[in-house]
């Protein structure tokens, strides 16, 4: 097996390159990037190997380890620049010259090392960019420019060639030094690049380097890449030297676990694809990952064995054409990816050495010895950890870094983290006890695992919230009993179609899927398929975006089958004004992400921009983001957006992000200075729920400022789907404002009351468990609704079951029955009325004004808001005839708040 891949890799790296019929690379096909794949003995070891064995006789990059604090934009970054080092300089062939990147300098340089300066003029900043550009591209030359200057005043000095030359020779050499023009090659390339066909100056070419800083991270990794690839290509021109023939080899080990190294792959097939189609040569990529891993983004195909790998490249390229010929005739196939997947074999164990003869004759073991042994091995595999180590348990598999696919309990997801086992086998122990009941599946689908502490003890409390909402089900007389369990799609919903077959495979009384708590594209595609294509009834927990909502009004519906707990975006916002109706004519500010494929940013940008109207306040402040947990240059921006927030008069700012680049932008804030400001307000969505978990104290001082010293008081609020202090507080205040006669139990509003007792009672249950839960943290909210989202479905899969008379209804009579979830079968949850439209929305449900006060210790509760303004005057949750319409509710409701006192409050 190694012999053969050795042989195969020989032919391609030209280490043998007078061999006829060699295996090749050819220009008009591009190239393949090699994965080998293997069990972890076998490959994780194989690129460092292969470097020591290969350094010296090919340019090869030496497989290091990335720095693990740097964000994954700079670790792409950071590994790029080690391969151009281990290929270029440090890694050449002795007696050849390196290869040299001075299109990848020029493109780094323009990237990632100029900074723009806001305050200089543009032409300023194009003379800056190009000083620096050219730098170091004659930086990254020194190397082959000084030696083939010194071998030509080595001829020069010669005392031949100055006998018959004279100085002319020292002449022609100082003339040469002087014309050469080490950047000319690299700008022409960008030129061709950019400007195909058109006469541009060097200017021009700068000027456009300089705009490539604000593109999206995708883009600008593209353009490294290309950049490197070019200047391998231009090392190997026609007129070059035969001993500089062997091409370089980018080793990109553990792509399954570094996203970094993927990125790279990833960005190398999109070259080979687009910009980098036309090259004469390329390098040897090989990288390395588990079985099954690190699947290409498209066109994935079967792996092969090391020892079919020289017949496999032909037949690669051959179905890549055949694919490209059938899509001329109009014929939909998918295109068959560049990554060659190549299984390697694992190594045969080495054989036992026979047993010698002992001092006193044969080896031979007693049977008292045979017996020890066989005790201390049963001890030690009783003993052992196996079921404590992290990974996948029963009927789960990885996917990347992901463990994925259906648990019923008896599979944990983050088994390491404090309270997963815990409720993972309570879930397991209810399922069992109905097991033999009629009875119906509930699956519960978010992510369930992250590398993040906050984001992790988010996913702990949405299981427990749901478990909770399971045990609550299960405890009445209602039927049919539920059967929960927890459906992985993997991070940011990246294999939820692997996880629905599973799903669909492995439960056959499936009848709900319930959960959706991140607002991505994948999320929306993964709901459209359960919703439209397979018919499965769907209540979504924590996603905000209107654009997972049905519009309101007469079908046919976007999701059919869909019902909704939590308010959208634009309700939030709504209850924010109505809590604040200061916040319309405020000096406000807007900072908003604009990543494609989250809907939440979006969602939330367009609910603030409607909620600032046309007034007052600074333009908006807009960034990127490279992902919902990842940092890339934003600190950067958060900067600049700071200072120029200062200059304004805006102490309000509206932030449409996650709450994860919502934390770094408070942050910031507060370390800017501006004495001018003694305070802001950041006022954001639900996601801001885990902010108050992902800071510690010293981060919670910085957030005080010290408005002496120039620094602001940072306060953060947001319309959160529930708090647990919400009922207890509204009923004490709407007590003290009733006065003696509206004391009684009877006069107290019911929409207050009921989700008061359903919130005790969720307390209660939380204590009951602990020993099966561990702590249950109900601050956040979101343990609140995933029970109510659990409740939802009991309620609907109750009533179904009750028209029909049957033990357990079908999917289609449970979609009909959720009109029906209002007014006397609302859902009384412990975040409030649940009372559904017929497109399946929550009408009016109340939120949680909560304020992150950097002065107190934990989150305080500021009041309950309508979207619609106040409850329903009628308090029986009835759905008016367009709930849709802005502003509708029943008439009485438009009186303020205070209509819902007695008629003697004081």
């Amino acid at each position: 097996m190694e012999q053969a891949l050795d042989a195969a890799l020989a032919q391609l790296t030209i280490r043998d390159r007078l061999r006829f019929g060699r295996l090749r690379f050819h220009r008009s096909s591009g190239a393949l990037v090699f994965q080998l794949e293997g069990e972890e003995a076998t490959v994780r070891g194989w690129p460092r190997l292969f470097h020591e064995r290969h350094r010296g006789v090919l340019p090869v990059n030496c497989p290091d380890e990335l720095p693990a604090e740097e964000t994954p934009e700079r670790q792409v970054v950071t590994e790029l620049l080690a391969i151009v080092q281990g290929c270029g300089y440090d890694g050449r062939p002795a007696y050849r010259l390196p290869i040299v990147f001075p299109r990848f300098a020029a493109a780094f340089a323009a990237l990632y090392v100029w900074r723009p300066d806001d305050g200089q003029m543009p032409a300023k900043q194009n003379t800056k960019i190009a000083r620096m550009v050219k730098q170091a591209i004659a930086e990254e030359r020194r190397y082959t420019l000084q030696e083939m200057k010194e071998r030509a005043e080595a001829l020069a000095r010669d005392e031949q060639v100055a006998q018959q030359l004279g100085g002319l020779a020292g002449v022609l050499v100082k003339v040469a030094d002087v014309c050469r023009l080490p950047h000319r090659r690299t700008v022409r390339w960008y030129r061709r690049k950019w400007f195909r066909g058109r006469v541009v100056t060097q200017l021009e070419v700068f000027r456009e380097l300089r705009g490539r800083q604000r593109k999206p991270v995708a883009d600008k990794q593209l353009l490294l890449v290309e950049a490197l690839l070019a200047d391998i290509d231009a090392h190997y021109g026609f007129f070059r030297r035969l001993n500089r023939a062997r091409r370089p080899v980018i080793l990109l080990p553990d792509v399954d676990r570094s996203a970094a190294r993927r990125q790279i792959r990833d960005r190398l097939l999109d070259a080979y694809d687009d910009g980098a189609r036309e090259l004469r040569v390329h390098p040897v990529v090989i990288a390395t990952s588990a079985p099954g891993a690190a699947p290409p983004p498209r066109g994935e195909q079967p792996p092969v064995a090391a020892e079919e790998i020289t017949a496999a490249v032909p037949d690669r390229f051959r179905a890549r054409d055949e694919a490209v010929e059938r899509w001329r005739r109009n014929q939909d196939v998918p295109l068959p990816s560049r990554v060659l997947q190549v299984r390697l074999a694992s190594p045969p164990p080495a054989p036992l050495p026979a047993l010698g003869a002992g001092r006193w004759g044969p080896a031979m073991l007693s049977a008292g010895t045979v017996a020890v042994v066989c005790a201390v091995l049963a001890g030690l595999l009783h003993w052992a950890p196996w079921d404590r180590a992290d990974g996948c348990g029963e009927r789960l598999v990885m996917r990347g870094a992901d463990c994925v696919g259906v648990s019923d309990g008896t599979g944990v997801f983050m088994p390491g983290l404090r309270g997963m086992r815990e409720v993972f086998a309570g879930i397991e122990a209810e399922n069992e006890r109905i097991a033999h009941t009629a009875h119906a599946t509930v699956a519960l689908m978010i992510p369930m695992e992250s590398d993040n502490p906050a984001v992790r003890r988010q996913i702990l409390s949405e299981v427990q919230g749901a478990y909770l909402g399971q045990l609550q089900a299960n405890g009445s007389d209602a039927a049919p009993p539920i059967r929960l369990v927890a459906a992985n799609p993997g991070r940011d919903y990246r294999a939820w179609r692997y996880t629905v077959d599973r799903l669909v495979d492995q439960e056959p009384e499936l009848r709900m899927v319930v959960g959706f708590n991140l607002s991505l594209d994948s999320t929306q595609e993964a709901m459209s398929h359960l919703t439209n294509e397979l018919r499965i009834p769907v209540v979504a927990g924590l996603v905000t975006s209107q654009s997972f909502a049905n519009a309101d009004g007469p079908g046919p519906y976007r999701y059919p089958g869909l019902a909704r707990v939590v308010s959208t975006a634009k309700d939030q916002a709504a209850a924010l004004l109505r809590y604040d109706p200061g916040l319309a004519r405020a000096q406000t500010a807007l900072v908003a992400d604009t990543r494609p494929g989250d809907s939440y940013d979006k969602s939330l940008r367009d609910a603030f921009t409607e909620a600032r109207g046309s007034g007052a306040g600074a333009q908006d402040m807009t960034f990127a983001s490279e992902g919902p947990e990842v940092a890339g240059v934003t600190p950067n921006e958060f900067e600049t957006f700071a200072m120029n927030l200062c200059e304004s008069k805006a102490r309000v700012v509206y932030f449409a992000g996650r709450a994860f680049h919502l934390e770094l932008f408070v942050k910031k804030l507060a370390r800017t200075y501006c004495a001018r400001k003694k305070s802001y307000t950041v006022i954001s969505g639900s996601d801001a729920t885990t902010l108050d978990e992902r800071l510690d104290g010293t981060e919670r001082a910085l957030l005080r400022g010290d408005p002496g010293a120039g620094t602001p008081t940072i306060n953060v609020l947001y319309a959160a789907p529930a708090h647990p202090d919400a009922w207890d507080v509204e009923v004490g205040r709407w007590k003290k404002r009733a006065g003696k006669r509206g004391a009684a139990p009877g006069d107290l509003p019911r929409h207050l009351v009921e989700p008061q007792r359903a919130m005790a009672q969720l307390r209660a249950a939380a204590r009951a468990h602990a020993g099966k839960l561990g702590t249950v943290r109900f601050e956040d909210g979101r343990a609140i609704e995933t029970h109510d989202v659990i409740l939802t479905a009991a309620k609907a899969l109750t009533k179904a079951a009750a028209t029909t008379r049957t033990p357990v209804p079908s999917k289609d009579r449970i979609k009909e029955d959720y009109e029906n979830l209002n007014s006397a079968f609302r859902v009384q949850g412990a975040g409030g009325w649940i009372c559904l439209t017929n497109a399946g929305n929550p009408y009016n449900k109340a939120l949680a004004i909560v304020r992150l006060d950097p002065m107190r210790s934990k989150l305080s509760f500021e009041a309950l808001s309508w979207p619609k303004g106040a409850p329903a005057a009628d308090d029986r949750c009835v759905v008016p005839q367009n709930p849709g319409r802005p502003g509708a509710r029943d008439a009485a409701a438009t009186a303020t708040r205070a209509t819902e006192l007695p008629a003697t409050s004081d």
